[in-house]
């Protein structure tokens, strides 16, 4: 049943607001849509597009298939089986970006690929060959740093992973570069670690990616896993803003690289400031936090770790932050259309979880006074 109800009266509040700000509201919208063993309940790569209606299309990695759903009428479209070799062949996809109708920009490792919705290959970018000499690393999409192209400039962007140096050293590396899809070249954006990884020579452990899903007002809106602020890259003069202090959240130092056990409880008890998800439709920011576990809960694991929202305007000032239920969601499976926030229903123990239905919670917001 759809509920309109004023977020304090659903979950439970840790809020930071300025005077006399907006505060939020929501409706919730259960999406259940029937699938077949052809198709999963949770996709890590995927990406939304709009027709007729709302239409969704997710990498299945066990078929090496495309599955596309209408989010609208809740249904499976199709499914569209992909070949693995020959001149239309196709390795594992890490990312998506369903550009048109018909043309998908997918991302395998050092290869970007433009492919139709029948799975046929219409061009391929061998991004060793035109990054092999920069020597700025390798270009990478995941599901933290999404595939996004940008029509008008007709470029795509990538996180910048470089091995070879070490951890103090990667403060000063350039960590974003574009790719024109139309002469293939490669442009630095000013984007680097923040002040806190300098400050802890990079001894961040797994939490140290940047975070990346699309553009508000023709800016990308970016974060890092290790803190709290956001970021707005402006391509017009190269300016970058910073959310204003509104918390004081970073993570603790690793204090060692060699105990596999240190590694893995770091990463258990301290946040992880996952994607933001800019809203065009409502001109607003959504930043999900991977917390320490919930100590209500009976283990003390990743799937215990809490998580919760925080909700931005535009200029990148909070109005509201709010926690989601524990064994709900599964991280990184949420995204943004006009219909509003979609939140996967498929946390690993989550025991209403159905191997026959692909399941959303949709969040629809609306700003208060």
């Amino acid at each position: 049943m759809n509920r309109y109800l004023v977020l304090l009266c659903f979950l439970s509040f840790a809020c930071d607001r300025k005077e006399e700000a907006s505060e939020l509201a929501f409706e919730q919208v259960r999406i259940s849509i029937p699938i077949s063993s052809d198709q999963l309940n949770s996709y890590q790569e995927f990406s939304v597009y709009k027709t007729e209606n709302n239409k969704m299309v997710g990498y299945n990695y066990l078929r090496h298939t495309l599955d596309f759903f209408d989010l609208d009428n809740q249904k499976v479209e199709r499914s569209q089986s992909l070949v693995s070799d020959g001149p239309n062949g196709l390795g594992q996809i890490q990312s998506l970006s369903w550009y048109n109708e018909d043309s998908i920009f997918m991302y395998e490792r050092g290869k970007l690929h433009i492919v139709s919705s029948k799975g046929e290959k219409v061009d391929t970018f061998d991004l060793y060959e035109i990054y092999g000499n920069l020597n700025l690393g390798e270009p990478v999409c995941n599901f933290y740093f999404k595939l996004n192209y940008v029509k008008e400039t007709k470029e795509v962007f990538f996180f910048m992973i470089n091995p070879t140096v070490d951890l103090k050293g990667k403060s000063d590396l350039f960590l974003v570069t574009s790719l024109s899809i139309k002469n293939k070249t490669v442009k630095l954006l000013p984007i680097k670690h923040t002040e806190h990884f300098k400050n802890l020579n990079g001894q961040v452990g797994f939490i140290s990616y940047l975070g990346f899903s699309g553009f508000l007002n023709e800016k990308m809106i970016y974060n890092f896993q290790y803190e709290s602020p956001l970021y707005a890259y402006s391509p017009i003069g190269d300016v970058i803003d910073q959310s204003s202090i509104h918390e004081e959240k970073k993570i603790s130092e690793l204090l060692t690289q060699e105990d596999s056990e240190v590694f893995d409880r770091h990463a258990i008890e301290n946040p992880h400031f996952l994607s933001p998800v800019p809203d065009p439709w409502k001109n607003l920011i959504y930043r999900f936090t991977w917390g320490a576990p919930d100590p209500s809960l009976g283990e003390n694991g990743f799937t215990e770790k809490s998580s919760s929202i925080s909700v931005f305007d535009s200029e990148l000032s909070l109005i509201q932050e709010f926690s989601l239920p524990s064994y709900t969601y599964q991280i990184n499976n949420w995204f943004v259309n006009e219909n509003g926030l979609y939140l996967n229903v498929a946390h690993p123990k989550n025991e209403t979880v159905s191997e026959d239905f692909l399941v959303f919670d949709l969040f629809k917001f609306k700003e208060i006074r």
